[in-house]
């Protein structure tokens, strides 16, 4: 998998998510089998998923989950890259190195000019189409169990009771999601760990060369 289909993936799969649960909550309401839905072409469904996923990702909704392990997974990376540095760091050196992604930066040329490296990157946009979806799932499942619960009231209690049950099964699918994020998250951190030690084995002098490059410009 590359970037450019990580990131497509990322834009519609919450859509997708959202228009299958609407389908299933339609289908109780008015009684329909949810295999009696019938689309002489998935145009409507599939705009209606990307327009959601456009709006998902421009309220960044993801980043209620994502954030938190987001952080750890980036500090881990400028971690990892300042200890190659052979030479002794004072604070504010160390400070400038961690602030507007300089390290990872270093991180990621050194990762473009390296096969071994990119072919290592696709095991990571992966997982992390994994790590992203999952977090997805268990967002907008919790929210949708929520909605669900609340409009119970206005119904009858036939479809009162299909819909306690669909109800709970969001929730589980949204705790259950939540735990596949924590593995994809602890994951992540693991492929991320053997591209630097990749990298720490044949390019350490590679990574020297770009911070001493960029400590200069410490003093401009």
């Amino acid at each position: 998998m590359n970037l450019e289909t990580l990131k497509k993936l990322r834009l519609i799969i919450p859509g997708i998510i959202i228009v299958i649960y609407g389908l299933i909550y339609i289908s109780i309401i008015t009684k329909k089998e949810f295999s009696g839905f019938e689309f002489k072409e998935y145009t409507i469904p599939t705009v209606v998923a990307i327009i959601i996923g456009v709006l998902y990702e421009m309220f960044e909704v993801r980043y209620l989950v994502t954030n938190y392990s987001h952080k750890k997974i980036d500090l881990n990376i400028k971690n990892h890259i300042c200890r190659l540095f052979t030479q002794p760091l004072n604070d504010i050196q160390r400070q400038f190195l961690f602030k507007k992604n300089r390290l990872k930066s270093i991180f990621y040329h050194v990762v473009d000019n390296d096969e071994s490296l990119k072919q290592k990157s696709k095991n990571i946009y992966f997982n992390g189409i994994i790590w992203t979806s999952t977090a997805d799932l268990s967002i907008i499942s919790i929210f949708i169990s929520v909605l669900i619960l609340i409009s119970m009231t206005m119904f009858e209690d036939n479809i009162k009771n299909n819909l306690l049950m669909f109800g709970f099964t969001t929730i589980m699918v949204g705790l259950i999601s939540l735990g596949l994020h924590s593995l994809a998250f602890l994951k992540h951190i693991k492929l991320s760990n053997e591209q630097i030690e990749f990298i720490e084995t044949h390019h350490i002098n590679l990574v020297n060369t770009k911070i001493t490059e960029t400590l200069t410009k410490l003093d401009e």
